[in-house]
């Protein structure tokens, strides 16, 4: 903690001497431009008044002696710009839309005569972006309120062009497997009022603020300025809404239920419906405190769900299994001695060859553990497939509610000095069952508890030097529980020497209710103890920008810091688990009757996992305007990472070449990772107007997005010390297990001996190249008309030294010299040392195949055609239209292996070359269309709009989001099929012996491939397949499949959602108005299929068996405005 106190006095003190960090761009847009006098001749010392329209909130500037102004740190919305100077008529130009993130150019000539003389001018904020070389996509408040988004705000993220979705799911935007322009799942920036509120773990977005909230949403996809780092390809700004000199509000209620709702493709219709029910409310006020001066805006939304998930059929004991009676396994009947005449189906005691007669275990030695197992159970009559089940039917229920709130102020201390603030809580509660317990013993809970505060400060220094200071503060909690924490414990059951789960981590009765214990049946649904998790963690952001107007040069010099600490409680098997495979009497259901195992494990963690690390930007930024037609933006961020330290010491590696646990803090640094000193990351941009109506632009840049979490193998993994696991072998009686590993709290730095323990650590090299992207693009756009746009662009990417699962290790054998040294070898020619400090504990040379290690090794590239069409609202239309053509290609598609990104994992450490294929992101094709209509009805529009009619077909309005997309590409992803690579951690992929996708073949949900085009006969074979020869199968070959097929692709997506709206004014005439809405998902109730089962062992190898969205879903709302 000291560290960590000295580490953020360093860094005040940076920020005192320097002005140091922030971005103020994340939260405000500005206005900028010339004043000229009608010859052409510009006009230095004029004064330039910006005058917020809603607030009367006035920024008074000079032109300096290039005539030029800048307005910036403008909070988003309308403005008025006045120019005057003497002997001149005074210039005004009304009603100028200011958009996040943007700079409008705003020229104004001014007349020959007297000041008091104002003559107002037409200057539309510009369609066409003349003075910056970003790519992305504003969304404004309208689109917010009025397209289909569910309610839910990063929905609309896909809308821009270069975003791609790597599989079809209902709210993609909230889903970690969003690509924009080729970076990674969870490689984005998300910004909320000018503070980062990415998830500081394992990224996306940590706060999904209420819709009603927000003012706009911009996403910046390619050639960002400098401000912007710690992305790889996406940043992802929201603006929330500002109180105004005019008090406003609403309030709403949304329901969904399965009344409303269409069934799922693959559901039975002969069953019910399953329920489902949700409803959604909350309101908005907003306006002054002091009127021009202080302002404020807050919200509420609350959204209650419950139901449960679809029936699936489970298998349970019969009643005569439950007591003991397994007479029924034996079909070839009974000798006069009760044994079995098939030996294959007799009950034997535990380790012994003593039959049990006609199977049956009397009551009496029926485990005790297992008689308080057996109530769990829920009963059914339907006898099953196999003898002594029972198969039921069985609806997993939920109950879910979430809360948000957010509250903003802001205040104009003075003419030079403006302040703001905001808050943002949410808290919510999932109750679940995921086993097929119904009670207290199988509930399991979710819960999220998080706030936020961000604040910022912007003081005009003089008319042309600016200063923006921000802060920002995150904390956020995730807790899962196990099953049945807080109710019941693994000595409820009976089962002893169980050490006390943590006792700070919420409901766990102080320690002693860790929740059920796991129970695992061969042939029976058992009993899952979940994964229990507690995980607070905060992000604290400074961050300053200095703007100054010199000459033709708009600079911005700052910085910002970031501290991010996290604590973790998350061992596996903390209320114990248990295996039962038949091992010991010949039947699964026998050996937990009798209480003995095949395997089982507990895992103790007796202190948190604390991590904290600091992450620095410096940054200047130069747009720098040669004439009125051409603009250079030149900027240089340089970004400085810390690696996660852990505040016990407790983070420790097994170095194979040392043959020493690394202990850091301990006997190496203390931290894993060196940071790099060399992030520089340059942006350069042109924007050329050859003509009024049409743009050229082009830039280049490079982001590092940076490692963010603990929760990676090469960066921080708990030593032993801290996270201990205890192995239970196989005849083990539950009822006296062997001691159990209990780390001491005071003793996390004690040496760590040497033994079969290291199988479970990871090793990687300490110096490593940050990963990087590398962004471009040529952009030309055109105006068309007053309000419509055309844009038409290249856009690529390269990342470099990209995160990947990799075992670097030299003791990591290849299956060649696996074979010669044999499995249960002791001595190995590449890390001997090792080799003989774990013989010496027990182990054997697989103990040295250690988990692999994260680092970069990994390339990808990114190629497209962008095309964009919008036309602003006017004259009741607007419409918003993108398409991508586009090609990514990588050798790993996912800093996280397979756990979001859908991503195949490789198949050999050492061919990297053969990984490479088209990547689990890569979306050929994708296409959105996003209309608003309002209908020409009713009074003002062009027809029936007086009287009755009027009344009736007034006031309605239609929109929609239209998204028609290739299927991202299929890989073998199962890893039953065994392991060629001694590593034991990758995947195999089989050989080719035909087409696929032969000519003529009829692709169906039933037959989405030709099967027969795969061999697994050459490779490492599967269960059921062939039989594997040994751990590692070294007479087989590695598949030469591809990682991903290009031709084999999963279903794309063909949607439309749809929304119909009616503003009812309340009165007739007045700004109140009760807006009636039905939203429609899936309007057209297209099956959107997932993709088709890639386990070759599987009887469905090749079929499509479940979708990725629902079908039609249709949501009901009030929504009133005031």
């Amino acid at each position: 903690m000291r560290r960590a106190a000295m580490s953020v006095g360093a860094a005040l003190v940076i920020v005192g001497l320097w002005c140091l960090p922030a971005a103020g761009q994340g939260v405000y847009g500005s206005i900028s431009g010339t004043v000229s006098d009608s010859s052409g001749a510009v006009l230095p010392g004029a004064t330039v008044k910006v005058t917020n329209v809603d607030t009367k909130v006035t920024k008074t500037l000079t032109t300096n002696d290039a005539g030029a102004y800048s307005a910036t740190n403008l909070i988003p919305g309308l403005y008025n710009v006045e120019a005057s100077l003497s002997g001149f008529k005074t210039a005004i130009a009304d009603a100028i839309t200011l958009e996040v993130n943007a700079n409008p150019k705003i020229d104004v000539i001014l007349q020959v005569g007297a000041t008091s003389e104002a003559v107002n001018v037409i200057a539309e904020a510009p369609l066409l972006q003349t003075q910056q070389t970003n790519l992305g996509q504003t969304v404004t408040e309208r689109q917010i309120e009025q397209l289909p988004t569910g309610r839910n705000l990063f929905s609309l993220i896909p809308l821009s062009a270069g975003v791609s979705q790597q599989a079809a799911c209902d709210g993609c935007g909230n889903n970690g497997n969003l690509r924009i322009n080729g970076d990674r799942p969870r490689n984005q920036d998300y910004i909320l009022d000018g503070t980062t509120m990415t998830a500081p773990v394992f990224g996306g977005q940590a706060f999904n603020p209420a819709i009603d909230s927000i003012q706009e949403f911009r996403i910046d996809t390619n050639s960002m300025s400098a401000e912007y780092g710690k992305a790889g390809g996406g940043v992802l700004i929201a603006v929330t809404k500002t109180g105004t000199n005019a008090f406003r509000g609403s309030a709403y209620v949304y329901n969904r239920n399965d009344g409303l709702n269409a069934r799922n493709y693959f559901e039975d219709r002969s069953r019910p419906k399953n329920p489902f029910d949700q409803n959604e409310f909350g309101g908005t006020v907003g306006g002054p405190i002091v009127r021009n001066k202080l302002f404020f805006f807050t919200d509420y939304q609350g959204i209650r769900a419950d139901g449960s998930f679809p029936v699936t059929a489970v298998t349970v004991p019969s009643p005569a299994f439950r007591s003991g009676d397994l007479s029924g396994l034996c079909t070839a009947g009974f000798d006069g001695a009760g044994t079995c005449l098939n030996t294959s189906q007799q009950i034997h005691v535990p380790g012994t060859t003593t039959v049990v007669p006609f199977n049956r275990i009397p009551g009496a030695q029926i485990s005790p553990i297992a008689q308080k197992f057996l109530p769990l159970w829920p009963t059914s009559q339907t006898p099953g497939a196999n003898p002594g089940t029972s198969e039921l039917s069985f609806a997993n229920p939920f109950d879910s509610s979430t809360n948000r709130i957010n509250a903003r102020v802001d205040h104009q201390l003075s003419a030079s000095d403006q302040i703001s603030g905001a808050f943002h809580r949410q808290w919510a509660r999932n109750i679940s069952y995921p086993g097929s317990v119904i009670g207290p013993e199988g509930q399991q809970i979710q819960r999220s508890n998080d706030y936020a505060f961000t604040g910022g400060w912007n003081r005009t220094l003089t008319s042309t030097l600016l200063n923006n200071f921000r802060l920002g503060y995150m904390h956020r909690i995730g807790h899962r529980t196990n099953p049945g924490q807080s109710f019941t414990s693994a000595a409820d059951f009976g089962i002893q020497g169980i050490p006390a789960c943590l006792s700070e981590v919420p409901d766990t009765a102080d320690g002693t209710k860790c929740g059920t214990p796991g129970v695992s049946i061969t042939g029976f649904q058992g009993f899952s103890t979940g994964a229990v998790l507690y995980e607070p963690a905060t992000t604290i952001q400074i961050g300053n920008t200095v703007s100054t107007l010199l000459g033709r040069h708009n600079l911005r010099i700052g910085g910002e810091a970031r501290h991010y600490a996290i604590d973790n409680y998350q061992p596996n098997g903390v209320a114990s688990s248990f295996a039962f495979t038949g091992s010991q009497t010949g039947n699964a259901f026998g050996d937990f009757l009798f209480g003995v195992v095949n395997n089982g494990s507990v895992e103790v963690q007796n202190a948190m996992v604390s991590t904290s690390a600091w992450s620095y930007a410096l940054f200047v930024q130069d747009d720098f305007s040669l004439s009125s037609k051409l603009t250079l933006n030149l900027g240089l961020r340089w970004q400085y990472d810390q690696s996660f330290r852990e505040e016990h010491n407790g983070l420790a590696f097994f170095n194979p070449f040392t043959a020493e646990w690394e202990q850091f803090g301990v006997n190496a640094p203390d931290t894993t990772f060196d940071p790099s000193l060399k992030q520089f990351a340059p942006r350069v941009g042109l924007a050329w107007t050859p003509i009024g109506s049409l743009v050229l632009r082009g830039g280049y840049g490079i982001m590092y997005p940076s490692a963010v979490g603990h929760g990676r193998a090469g960066d921080g993994q708990p030593g032993p010390n801290l996270l201990a696991r205890t192995n239970i072998a196989a005849g083990t009686n539950w009822a006296v297990l062997p001691a159990i590993t209990n780390p001491d709290p005071s003793a996390i730095t004690a040496p760590i001996p040497v033994d079969g323990r290291v199988s479970f650590s990871s090793w990687a090299p300490r110096e490593q190249t940050p990963p990087s992207f590398q962004l471009w693009n040529v952009t030309l756009e055109k105006q068309l008309g007053a309000t419509t746009v055309a844009q038409l662009s290249y856009v690529g990417s390269h990342g470099s030294h990209l995160p990947v699962n990799y075992a670097y290790n030299i003791c990591q054998q290849t299956p060649q010299s696996a074979a010669g040294l044999g499995y249960n070898a002791t001595t190995s020619p590449y890390c001997p040392a090792a080799a003989a400090k774990v013989a010496a504990a027990g182990g054997n040379l697989f103990d040295l195949v250690v988990t692999p290690g994260y680092w970069g090794l990994s390339s990808s590239d990114y190629h497209s055609l962008q095309a964009k069409f919008e036309r602003r609202f006017a004259r009741g239309l607007s419409v918003l239209a993108n398409f991508t053509w586009s090609s990514l290609k990588d050798d790993s598609s996912s800093d996280w292996g397979g756990f979001w990104s859908l991503d195949v994992l490789g198949q050999d450490f050492y061919n990297r070359a053969a990984d490479r294929s088209v990547s689990a992101g890569d979306i050929p094709r994708r296409l959105t269309i996003a209309p608003i209509v309002e209908l020409p009805f009713g009074k003002g529009r062009r027809w029936l709009n007086n009287g009755v009619p009027s009344q009736i077909f007034g006031d309605w309005r239609v929109s929609a989001v239209y998204t028609l997309s290739s299927g991202s590409p299929f890989g073998i992803t199962d890893n039953s099929y065994g392991y060629c690579n001694a590593a034991h951690t990758l995947s195999n992929r089989p050989m080719m012996i035909g087409d696929p996708l032969p000519g003529g073949f009829d692709q169906t949900i039933a037959h989405w491939f030709d099967v027969t085009a795969f061999d697994f006969s050459g490779t490492c074979p599967a269960p059921g397949l062939l039989a594997p020869t040994g751990p590692s199968d070294t007479t087989k070959a590695f598949g030469n499949a591809p990682r991903y097929f290009s031709n084999i692709r999963n279903p794309g997506v063909n949607n439309l959602d749809f929304s119909i709206q009616r503003d009812l004014r309340l009165p007739a005439g007045s700004e109140t108005r009760l807006q009636l809405r039905a939203d429609f998902f899936n309007l057209l109730n297209h099956p959107q299929f997932a993709e088709p089962i890639s386990d070759p062992s599987n009887a469905a190898f090749g079929r499509i068996t479940r979708t990725a969205l629902n079908n039609r879903t249709i949501q009901l709302g009030l929504h009133l405005y005031f």
